[in-house]
């Protein structure tokens, strides 16, 4: 079994040791996409605090990329990545995620995936638990606080697989077009399965309140824009009556109407 950790990251110095010291022993590969996504409003492309040597120079089996796109483009890289590096496994890790203190039998987490992919052999996405503590600032996600909650974070055959829809939580198969998706000739992946031995945990303690409100701004313009990029695809594909284009990616106002754009 081959196994890689997905980090994507962007100025984050402070967070990536708390995240990746614990963990990157027990994979085979820690792969690191560098730099913000695309409609995330700063004034650099790439990080500037030594993020990236970090990772380069800290973890002896990382692989590290620079990569500009949006949220699903960069994402996507890792699951790319870890199909060239002929991974079986993908673990999705963001650098304010680590690891449970009370949850962390990586031998007994392993055994668990290995079971269950066996058992279940249609499924190739699989949660994990995450606590989530009071205290915590969310970016416009609904979330329940001191509550364990199931997120997908390992993608079996990672190189496979690809983000559907423009949406950076669905998957489906490589060779799924968006027409078969809004057409129902294929689906999207479900995780019906969560696997045990390790949990993780996150806080915000570690980002100041300038980056929080960057990401917040960021986060909300971002599921709009998610929003509309799925009724452009929609529309292209069942109506066929002149083709829609996504025109760049906008800002939006609390409603959620686009109100000017951010960038093509």
């Amino acid at each position: 079994m081959k196994v890689a950790i997905g980090l994507s990251f962007f100025d984050k110095v402070k967070e990536i040791p708390r995240a990746m010291d614990p963990v990157y022993k027990h994979v085979d590969y820690v792969i690191g996409i560098d730099g913000r996504y695309k409609n995330y409003e700063t004034d650099h492309d790439y990080s500037i605090d030594g993020s990236y040597e970090l990772v380069r120079d800290r973890y002896p089996n990382s692989v590290v990329e620079k990569f500009l796109g949006s949220q699903v483009q960069k994402r996507q890289r890792y699951l790319d990545i870890a199909g060239e590096l002929k991974c079986d496994y993908l673990i999705v890790w963001d650098s304010d995620d680590f690891v449970h203190p009370e949850y962390q039998d990586w031998d007994f987490f392993y055994d668990n995936l290995e079971r269950y992919s066996k058992h279940y052999k249609d499924y190739q996405i699989f949660q994990m638990k995450a606590w989530i503590p009071e205290g915590w600032r969310n970016a416009h996600n609904a979330v329940e606080f001191n509550a364990w909650r199931d997120y997908v974070r390992i993608h079996k055959d990672p190189g496979n697989q690809r983000y559907a829809l423009e949406c950076h939580f669905w998957w489906c198969a490589k060779d799924t077009t968006n027409e078969d998706l809004i057409m129902q000739r294929k689906g999207m992946w479900k995780a019906d399965h969560t696997i045990e031995g390790v949990r993780i945990t996150t806080d915000s303690k570690l980002r100041d309140n300038k980056t929080l409100d960057t990401r917040d701004g960021w986060a909300w313009n971002n599921d709009c824009e998610e929003k509309r990029r799925l009724y452009i695809i929609e529309n292209n594909i069942n109506y066929k009556q002149g083709k829609l284009e996504f025109n760049g990616f906008w800002r939006y106002d609390k409603v959620g109407r686009p109100v000017s754009k951010i960038c093509d």
